[in-house]
């Protein structure tokens, strides 16, 4: 049965339910109303008959109606057959005209939904920006409609954000590229290289080819951030110990000083992401420091903060640092992949662009928020919260 109606449609659907229904009404009213006229008509079969004679003394017989009237008894038997085959031809007459109202009630009630799977049915990749529109009805199919806009809004959104991950990516790996093409092409015309060209092409070959090896492993890690496993505990403190001591020589070669403030927290999540998530935090303070500056990462518990209906525990990991800062109109943007705020003085430290990128997905697969709090010429805070 369920194999039959799940190949028709929902009009038909609704159809055989309405079908259904109205048969077995008419049948139990047809059944009990049938039987009460029945009942009543055999009741006449029992009545009185007065005479009146000379004395006025009223003279009463009980008789079957079958013995005293045969011709009344055959009208009632063809009355109650005639009673029985008109009730069932009403019956089916009322079963028919009301699965036919409700054949075509459904399928004007169900046009706006035929509206819409057509309109879904249109959408593609280069109109996912363009919005259904919506019933003026108040209904479901209008709150469907609604919902479907908001999806839709959510895919593009993806969609854009990946075209320009993606030409971003491609612009990067090709500017590499483009460099050691040109270079092998200058060196190439050279008739008889030096031993100091030698050296310069192969040290524009290392360069250049770490880049890529560099921009490579971290497009690896962004693609596999939502497949690793996030059931671990982990102590901030004993991460944040680990990222201090694999930066300790970038920070003794930069002149800065890594300071731990006490504190710590348990808490549930992949430690090989979130300790790349310090990492890379840590390493940018350092990078974008001044001689002799200050890398300070400090962990502490938060106050309860409400989250729609349910309230939930966070832990913030503060790192701040005495570098440059970050211009205001910056903030938000430092972690949009491939996003730089000085570009020249970025590729001249190697970076690509993606650490922080990195950095917010990573916290965001963690169910929480990575935000500037404070940054000033003076110096900058970047807080990472996470649930605990």
């Amino acid at each position: 049965m369920k194999k039959i109606t799940g190949k028709l449609s929902l009009q038909w659907r609704l159809t055989l339910i309405t079908a259904l229904l109205m048969t077995v009404t008419c049948i139990l009213m047809y059944f009990f109303i049938s039987q009460s006229a029945v009942a009543g008509m055999e009741d006449l079969g029992d009545y009185m008959i007065r005479i009146d004679n000379t004395d006025s003394t009223p003279i009463t017989f009980n008789m079957n109606p079958s013995v005293l009237f045969p011709e009344l008894s055959d009208q009632l038997q063809l009355t109650k057959k005639l009673f029985l085959t008109k009730g069932l031809m009403v019956t089916g007459i009322i079963i028919l005209l009301s699965s036919i109202c409700t054949y075509f009630i459904s399928r004007q009630a169900l046009l706006p939904l035929r509206r819409l799977s057509q309109e879904v049915n249109q959408i593609e990749v280069q109109n996912l920006s363009e919005a259904l529109e919506v019933p003026a009805t108040n209904d479901e199919i209008s709150r469907l409609t609604i919902s479907f806009n908001k999806m839709l809004a959510r895919l593009d959104e993806a969609f854009t954000a990946q075209k320009q991950f993606s030409a971003n990516a491609a612009h990067e790996l090709r500017t590499p590229l483009a460099v050691i093409q040109t270079n092998l092409e200058v060196f190439a015309r050279r008739e008889t290289p030096a031993l100091k060209d030698y050296q310069e092409i192969f040290s524009m070959l290392q360069e250049q080819t770490g880049r890529l090896s560099h921009l490579a492993e971290i497009l690896l890690d962004m693609t596999g951030v939502q497949t690793v496993e996030r059931s671990e505990r982990i102590s901030l403190a004993a991460l944040t110990d680990e990222v201090f001591c694999d930066l300790a020589s970038v920070a003794e070669q930069k002149e800065v000083e890594l300071i731990q403030q006490e504190g710590d927290c348990i808490i549930t999540g992949s430690y090989l992401l979130l300790y790349r998530a310090v990492y890379n935090l840590v390493e940018n303070a350092i990078k974008y420091n001044h001689s002799g500056g200050k890398v300070t990462v400090n962990i502490h518990p938060s106050e309860e903060i409400t989250d729609t209906s349910t309230s939930v525990n966070y832990v913030f990991l503060e790192v701040s640092d005495t570098g440059i800062g970050i211009p205001p109109e910056y903030q938000e943007k430092i972690f949009t992949p491939f996003f730089r705020v000085d570009k020249s003085r970025s590729r001249a430290m190697g970076g690509a662009g993606l650490g922080l990128a990195l950095v917010s997905e990573i916290v965001r697969q963690h169910n929480g928020q990575v935000k500037v709090l404070e940054s000033s010429k003076k110096g900058s805070m970047i807080a990472i919260m996470l649930p605990v």
